[in-house]
């Protein structure tokens, strides 16, 4: 019996699959079980954090990651949502192997995990989804971008069913700069990514009034996130809130 074209190119996937699990097999990365990168009794471990903060002063507490009254008027952003924290060995392990040590069913378990966070948040989802993007030097040296998965995992487990929600080519870098992590104040860090992003011109009616959600992998002082904010209200977007996995 002959195969069709798809038929094809999944027996040769599932061929690829069986060499990698033979050759490269999977443990989980927090009990050393094998099967997967991150099992579900470990991503069950992952520390939750249960209160979140504003991101502008850092100081109160607000309602899933939103911005505090006292900061309303400065409107960079209008919340981040981070659920865990960047400090717990797992998390930061977990982060820098999916970052830097590409694993493709660790960024659909971390995806699955954040996507669940959400719903338990509640949150209103948003329009369109957009992940911060890499420059394309860093692009074409790691050979994918984290945010883009991530943000493709959460929309297929919370809107499966809506299309041309992910617009991955929106925001682009406009400077190679070096990652925020290696910045020590936080001048520095404006300094490094200031005027660093810019929307393509063919994307800003696709913006214009929308609420959206920039997904990224990590926040540590939320200079990233606020930056593509920044130029996203500029363009006219109607609320902009960011989604991580930690900070």
């Amino acid at each position: 019996m002959s195969l069709n074209s798809s038929s094809f190119v999944l027996f040769w996937k599932k061929i690829g699959i069986v060499c990698l699990d033979t050759f490269f097999p999977r443990f989980c990365i927090g009990c050393g079980s094998y099967g997967k990168n991150l099992c579900s009794d470990c991503a069950k471990t992952l520390p939750r954090r249960l209160d979140q903060r504003c991101p502008l002063c850092f100081k109160r507490t607000t309602s899933r990651g939103d911005v505090c009254f006292s900061c309303s008027d400065i409107k960079e952003i209008d919340g981040i949502f981070a659920p865990s924290f960047y400090k717990s060995p797992l998390v930061s392990r977990l982060i820098h192997i999916f970052k830097y040590q590409y694993i493709d069913d660790l960024s659909s378990s971390l995806g699955v995990w954040l996507a669940e966070r959400i719903r338990e948040e509640d949150l209103i989802l948003p329009d369109i989804f957009i992940p911060v993007p890499l420059h394309p030097r860093r692009l074409r040296y790691r050979g994918f971008n984290q945010s883009s998965l991530l943000a493709r995992t959460i929309i297929d487990e919370l809107i499966p069913h809506i299309d041309n929600a992910l617009l991955e080519n929106c925001l682009i870098r406009t400077r190679y700069t070096k990652p925020q992590m290696q910045t020590k104040t936080k001048d520095e860090r404006c300094h490094n990514l200031h005027d660093a992003f810019k929307i393509k011109d063919d994307m800003i009616p696709l913006i214009v009034g929308k609420s959206i959600w920039i997904i990224d992998d990590v926040s540590t002082t939320g200079t990233t996130l606020l930056e593509c904010a920044r130029v996203l209200k500029k363009a006219g977007a109607k609320n902009v809130f960011g989604i991580v996995l930690a900070r």
